[in-house]
């Protein structure tokens, strides 16, 4: 086996498959709460222009209506993928009222756990999945439901997948679809491996604010990751899925889907998921039949030091984490690391934010070491260098890292005067942008920001192209050049439901 790896790092040298490798795609899904400006949750109704709810893949509600879904299309790279984030977020700034804001931590203020849970459990206006709402929040508890997050979507090359397959796995699989599968299986056990590192990097939800009934009063505050321990984001102890192998993972939960363990797939809530686009969320043997192509990793805090909640650093690491995986074997006695690896991310989810062992700092010096060596040998770009020293200087010195930051912002117990000046800040400056979409004003003219955001808000969907806009409905396109005029004496917003008659039924209002 050894032997294939090498002729497997042979062959990603040569410049056509490594230029393959470093285009791997990212979707980011971020979910944050609207809150008023003393910090309770928001009653406004969901904004009135974006009520397409239904229809609407990039802009949408979560759990409660006060808590707002962005989710961004797959691109290649972590910058873009946050630049599209970016474009989301001022979209939904600009339709606060003046006295909301978006709030930047995974755990929502103080105020909202104090004044707010009832208000929360039943402020639900979307009545095609009320059912699995009240299901999720009578199981699991509105607290728990609330907490906000980013969800990080990754998906390697295709073509890089079939040249893989076709050159190195032909007659070890049968076919490309099972390669696929369990290619993207090996980077979810790769990552679950060192999901404690991740924690340790970029937990970012210290204090329970005041959080009712959820969290143990024998665990003392602050903590580095309350969402990522055991206590957070996860499936009840009884009913937590294997890692141990492909096989495994996929007729349990199979199994719990059909039993009615789980009401869908959705309700998987471990560190990875493996998707398929378009998937049938209650058919995972589907999945498997069309095959994987892509992870959706489930258990990053929101960054509140960063602009959109994630950083490039942040993704440029998990990738090379991933990447590396193709060309690494698993441990020997991998069962019993998977096993030990859940217990590894919960001590350090649960320790002090500055805390930090030395097994610790061995092994994560031990897998940054490697990640070096993968990016000279592989002559990685720049960014992944700077990743790479980024999350050196926070192994170094735990202050460094985010809930190491956080800890020192934290004030009577909670976050609620750091989180409110870093929402009133972001809100200062996304109003007073000089641009339709600043994030992208270097690149398109104002007419064609214009044009995207009327149809982010319509729900049209879109692709960015180096010189040009795509927009489409179905198998309906339609092309923008980059610096194009356009005629917008009727308004942006007709110019697109003219462009596209059969859009006009993604605003028809679903309440």
């Amino acid at each position: 086996m050894a032997d294939k790896y090498d002729q497997i790092k042979s062959a990603l040298k040569e410049p056509e498959l490594n230029a393959k490798m470093f285009a791997c795609q990212f979707g980011l899904e971020a979910k944050k709460h609207r809150v008023l400006t003393n910090g309770r949750a928001s009653r406004y109704p969901y904004p009135a222009n974006l009520r397409s709810r239904q229809y609407n893949i990039y802009l949408n509600s979560g759990f409660t209506d006060d808590m707002i879904d962005f989710e961004t299309p797959p691109v290649v790279g972590s910058r873009h993928a946050v630049t599209h984030l970016k474009m989301l977020e001022q979209i939904m700034i600009e339709h606060l009222h003046s006295d909301e804001r978006l709030w930047p931590l995974s755990m929502a203020p103080a105020p909202v756990y104090q004044h707010d849970m009832e208000y929360l459990k039943d402020a639900y206006t979307k009545p095609w999945a009320q059912a699995n709402h009240d299901y999720l929040g009578n199981k699991y508890g509105v607290a728990k439901e609330i907490m906000g997050d980013v969800h990080i979507n990754f998906g390697l090359d295709s073509d890089l997948v079939s040249t893989l397959y076709q050159r190195f796995y032909i007659d070890e699989y049968g076919n490309e679809v099972d390669f696929r599968n369990h290619l993207y299986f090996k980077l979810a056990q790769a990552y679950y491996l060192y999901q404690w590192l991740f924690t340790y990097l970029y937990g970012a939800s210290p204090v329970a604010e005041d959080m009712p009934q959820s969290f143990p009063d024998n665990i003392e505050l602050p903590v580095r990751s309350i969402r990522a321990s055991e206590y957070g984001d996860d499936n009840k102890a009884s009913e937590r899925i294997t890692y141990n192998s492909l096989e495994e993972h996929v007729d349990q939960l199979q199994e719990y889907v059909d039993n009615g363990t789980f009401y869908s797939l959705k309700e998987f809530f471990g560190p990875v998921r493996l998707r398929h686009h378009d998937q049938d969320m209650r058919d995972l043997r589907g999945v498997m039949a069309a095959g994987i192509d892509y992870l959706e990793f489930r258990n990053f805090d929101l960054d509140p030091l960063s602009r959109t909640g994630i950083s490039d650093d942040t993704l440029n690491f998990l990738e090379l984490l991933l990447l590396d995986a193709i060309v690494s074997p698993l441990p020997d006695d991998l069962t019993s690391r998977l096993a030990k690896a859940r217990e590894l991310n919960n001590e350090v989810a649960l320790q002090k934010p500055t805390d930090e062992t030395g097994w610790m700092k061995d092994a994560a010096n031990k897998l940054i070491d490697e990640l070096q060596a993968f990016v000279e040998e592989f002559n990685a770009p720049r960014e992944y260098k700077l990743a790479l020293t980024f999350a050196k200087r926070r192994v170094e010195d735990p202050t460094l890292t985010i809930s190491g930051q956080l800890a020192d912002r934290i004030e009577n117990g909670n976050l609620l005067s750091f989180g409110l000046k870093i929402a009133n800040d972001r809100y200062t400056n996304n109003i007073n942008y000089q641009h339709p979409l600043q994030a992208i004003s270097k690149d398109y003219s104002d007419d064609v920001q214009r044009l995207l955001r009327a149809a982010i808000e319509l729900g049209v969907q879109f692709e960015l192209q180096p010189d040009m806009v795509t927009l489409y409905v179905g198998g309906h396109k339609e092309m923008y050049q980059a610096e194009e005029p356009l005629d917008f004496s009727k308004g942006p917003r007709e110019f697109v439901l003219s462009a596209f008659p059969e859009a006009q039924k993604l605003q028809e209002p679903q309440e």
